[in-house]
């Protein structure tokens, strides 16, 4: 067995897990508690502008490393307030770029899971044994990436992890049941 013989799991799990990450940000409550407003808004969004802050990824302190770490004004700066924040461009998302790369995340991230599956697994194991396996690979897709992000930048994750438990299931539920039967 091959990859390819796997066509239908993996076009089916990248649209469920596609559709649950929609439902899950979109619809359902439980990402909006991770996020709050931030109290001077409008004051940071007039500094940005004022002061031309361009589109990229900010620290706050900064410091390349080195003899700067040491500093007395690093130091200073390290007992104020810490965080990163990202700027994006001024106006409305590109919403079909961004469901259009998210698909193909989802799509891309069942295929792997269905070359490693091909891989491990022979056509007629077991439903057990198919969910097992891929619902183990869909924990380390969709959750286990998150972690050395959130030990360097303390994020909150929890729900996020939520919605990765729910697509490993959805994924390894798929697998299972359309799983190609022994030949012979």
């Amino acid at each position: 067995m091959n990859v390819f013989d796997l066509w239908l799991p993996v076009v089916a799990s990248g649209v469920a897990t596609h559709i649950w990450s929609s439902l899950a940000w979109m619809v359902l409550p439980h990402h909006k508690s991770e996020w709050e407003k931030f109290p001077a808004e409008d004051e940071l969004q007039d500094l940005m502008v004022s002061r031309s802050v361009p589109v990229g990824q900010y620290m706050i302190p900064f410091t390349r490393g080195g003899q700067e770490v040491a500093s007395e004004e690093f130091q200073r700066k390290l007992s104020k307030s810490r965080g990163m924040f990202v700027v994006w461009p001024a106006g409305p998302l590109n919403m079909g770029k961004a469901i259009g790369c998210t698909l193909a995340f989802f799509f891309c991230a069942a295929f792997l899971i269905a070359y490693l599956t091909s891989l491990a697994l022979t056509p007629g194991a077991s439903f057990g044994r198919v969910f097992q396996f891929v619902g183990t690979a869909g924990l380390m897709t969709y959750c286990a990436a998150h972690f050395p992000h959130v030990f360097w930048f303390k994020r909150k994750i929890a729900m996020e992890l939520l919605d990765g438990v729910v697509m490993a299931i959805l994924t390894a539920g798929i697998f299972a049941f359309l799983w190609p039967a022994a030949s012979g």
